[in-house]
């Protein structure tokens, strides 16, 4: 009978990957089988093998498995150096012997998945009709206990993790690895002998029988000496391979069959990644601390992770001695002896630091758990990996414009003058438009159109979204504007698409502009929707914004624009008519943002048509107050009405005549956004505050909720200057003086004599 191993291990386990390699060399196998999806099997021989590559696979590195025909529909399967998978894949390699993966395919897990959802959707559309309300479910889901938790709680450990971490992985003694994996494999056939069961029992039964039919498979080409490398928990699973071989059978007969077609890549991963629950189920939240035991552990009592901390605060400023690294060196062996532990682990250090170090800051401790903890970084893979012809753009443009691809956060202040800049901002405005949002934007510290300020941050999920992109073209920019036309053509919202040319703009793409500019045109033309008109004005307006900097020619937008705000003004009117109050306050913004617009549109026909359309709006019967008082501020901001005709319209609508509940709703309207005309104007403030002083108390209690709400936009400083304006009461200063009083006293003579010398200062002859 050909000799089995089985050795369990935790995946990313330090321990269990030094227990490994050790059992390797004793062992000396002719073939390895690591548990992982077998799809893996034609990219496994990148780890450790340079000769295939200038640029050698560096860990934090990620195996990238997705469905071909549905990309979203993917998995990963992260690797760090000290992962046991990693290790023993490396050692095979090295040896020249045969590596497999041996775990359920990828192909099958993606049929599960997809048919799972199916079956959840067809019972939520079957259900959907049903009008009772269920209280409460019948059979409450089972909620499974960590296995490992049924041995640390005999321990006294609150964390099953961490008394894992305490008995085998800190444990490492050389010569000692057979005991090791001895004493795992004992403790898992105990667990599984009680039945305890694990959160993925079903799958681990398809995943098990899968994993045997694969060691028969290697049994049956003659390997004589083989080793497996899977997680702890499986292990007493395949120690019969004989006496399962039937039951086996009938469970793979019992799996969804598939036509799903799986590539695999790698892909840099990132040590914050390594904690995500993804792939096989596995992580870790101290890849740093790992990392560091990896290299120094046999090494090191604690006193070389000291310094390191020592090294990062001083790095940092912060006043630290070698006395301070002593001390909490001697305070973390004292705890640990406490604890009863053989060696000092990251919970005492990091005790011991916070305590010593940093004076019991537990905010300067973020700082080591950042930068040494975790200690964030990027691996690297080779450039000659196969990609799809879009990623391989992608990182070929990235590389021109100097953009690394980074875990960390990179900072960049663009000046759009400059050609690298500019570049840059297209290529990131581009990436954004397929939905990959390497770069956030930020306020610019300069002023002007021409500066842009990102932050750019790469996330391993991105890869996703780029490789789903694919299917688009061969390049960002074909891609971009294939996505973008193919967006368009199944939408026939106006706002939406005025969005995509604003997106389009900046990232220079001509064609999709082209073709937006078309689609939004016959969309404007037929709808009768001002609303929506509306909202689609700013963003045009938005764009010409680019034009200097840029160069884009923006004569079909401006027209386009023209276009609309000539079909919001002529339809504006009857759209406001006999609207309720929540409606009416919705209207109300997009009014201002269309007043907004026109204002950045420095058209004076186009704004001369838009007063007038507010005027109409002033003077139309059924128009609900709030809406009145709103336009009859913007007639006023932009001095298409005088001081007087607005004290005269302010008068009218606070006049006893009206309802209480009208005078509130246009007074909302007209002060909505500020309140300093309030501060500077006494006519409208003595008009505000006898319409209050005289309310009755009934009428006073139920607009109060009005008031405040107007009130309460304002700036805390104009409610400050207003609150002591209402202390002191009326004020009979006027501060607007009629036309008849202005004409008596103005003496325009006088008035002319300094400006010769205006003149002459500024130059005009």
């Amino acid at each position: 009978k050909m000799p089995i191993t089985i050795l369990g291990i935790r995946h990313h386990g330090v321990g269990s990957a030094k227990n490994v390699l050790e059992m390797l060399e004793q062992i000396q196998p002719d073939i390895v089988l690591v548990e992982g999806a077998p799809e893996l099997d034609q990219i496994t021989h990148w780890v450790g093998n340079k000769q295939l590559g200038g640029t050698p696979l560096k860990t934090p590195a990620a195996v990238l498995g997705y469905n071909i025909d549905d990309p979203k529909q993917a998995t990963f399967y992260p690797f760090a150096e000290f992962s046991p998978e990693w290790q023993a894949i490396l050692y095979a390699n090295t040896k020249q012997i045969p590596v497999r993966m041996i775990d359920l395919p990828l192909a099958i897990s993606f049929q599960i998945s997809s048919n799972l959802k199916d079956e959840s959707l067809k019972s939520v559309t079957e259900n959907e009709n049903i009008d009772e309300k269920v209280e409460d479910f019948p059979f409450p889901p089972t909620i499974y206990k960590d296995p490992i938790s049924h041995f640390s709680d005999l321990a006294g450990y609150d964390d099953s993790e961490l008394w894992w971490e305490h008995q085998f992985e800190q444990k490492y003694t050389k010569t000692n690895a057979k005991e090791h994996f001895e004493a795992v494999l004992l403790m898992m056939t105990e667990l599984r002998n009680a039945q305890i069961k694990s959160s993925l029992e079903e799958e681990n039964i398809a995943r098990e029988a899968y994993m045997r039919e694969l060691i028969r498979k290697a049994q049956n080409e003659m390997y004589a000496n083989i080793v497996v490398v899977c997680g702890a928990w499986h292990a007493p699973a395949l120690l019969d391979i004989d006496g399962t071989a039937k039951q086996d059978t009938k469970i793979l007969k019992s799996l969804p069959k598939t036509k799903n077609k799986v590539s695999t890549t790698w892909i840099p991963w990132t040590n914050d990644r390594l904690s995500m629950f993804s792939g096989y189920g596995a992580g870790i939240t101290s890849p740093g601390w790992y990392e560091h035991l990896w290299k120094h552990g046999e090494k090191d009592d604690g006193s070389r992770w000291l310094t390191k901390v020592a090294r990062l605060f001083r790095k940092n400023k912060m006043d630290t001695s070698t006395a301070h690294i002593i001390e909490a060196l001697r305070l973390a062996e004292t705890l640990a002896s406490l604890r009863s532990l053989s060696k000092v682990g990251l919970v005492e250090l990091n005790e011991a630091t916070q305590t010593v170090m940093c004076m019991g800051d537990g905010i300067l401790l973020e700082l080591v758990k950042k930068e040494l903890i975790v200690a964030n970084r990027i691996g690297k893979v080779p450039s000659e990996l196969p990609k799809l012809p879009l990623q391989d753009d992608f990182e070929t443009l990235a590389k021109k414009y100097r953009l690394p691809i980074t875990a960390e956060k990179k900072e960049y202040e663009l000046d759009l003058r400059k050609e690298l800049d500019l570049n840059r901002s297209k290529f990131i405005y581009r990436l954004e438009i397929l939905e990959i949002n390497w770069g956030q934007r930020m306020y610019a510290r300069s002023k002007g159109t021409f500066k842009e300020a990102w932050t750019l941050k790469w996330e391993p999920e991105m890869f996703i979204s780029l490789i789903e992109k694919g299917i688009w073209g061969n390049s960002i920019e074909d891609a971009c504007t294939k996505f973008l036309v193919d967006k368009s053509q199944k939408s026939n919202a106006i706002k939406d698409l005025a969005e995509m040319i604003q997106k389009a703009i900046p990232a220079e793409l001509f064609g999709a502009i082209e073709h937006l500019l078309v689609k939004i045109n016959e969309v404007a033309t037929v709808s009768a929707d001002i609303l929506e008109l509306m909202t689609a004005l700013s963003p045009l307006v938005e764009v010409s914004r680019y034009g200097n900097v840029r160069k884009t020619d923006l004569s079909a937008i401006n027209q386009l624009v023209e276009g609309l705000l000539t079909r919001i003004c002529i339809g504006l009117p009857n759209a406001c008519y006999g609207l309720d109050d929540e409606n009416s306050r919705k209207v109300f913004e997009y009014i201002k943002q269309v007043n907004e617009a026109t204002r950045l549109l420095e058209n004076q026909d186009l704004t001369e048509t838009w007063l007038k359309t507010l005027h109409i709006l002033l003077e139309k019967q059924g128009i609900n107050p709030i809406i009145l008082g709103c336009t009859c501020r913007l007639l006023f901001d932009a001095k298409a009405i005088d001081e007087v005709e607005t004290a005269r319209r302010f008068g009218l609508a606070l006049s006893a005549g009206n309802e209480p509940i009208f005078s509130a709703g246009w007074l909302e309207g007209f002060l909505k956004g500020s309140g300093m005309i309030l501060l500077y104007d006494n006519i409208l403030w003595n008009l505000l505050y006898k319409w209050v002083f005289e309310l009755p108390n009934e009428y006073f209690i139920e607009l109060l909720p009005i008031l405040r709400r107007t009130f309460s936009k304002f700036d805390p400083s104009e409610r400050r200057q207003l609150g002591e304006k209402a202390k002191a009461g009326a004020n009979l200063e006027k501060t607007i003086v009629l036309e008849e009083t202005q004409s008596e006293t103005f003496n325009t003579e006088r008035a002319k004599k300094p400006l010769a010398m205006i003149e002459l200062l500024l130059g005009i002859k």
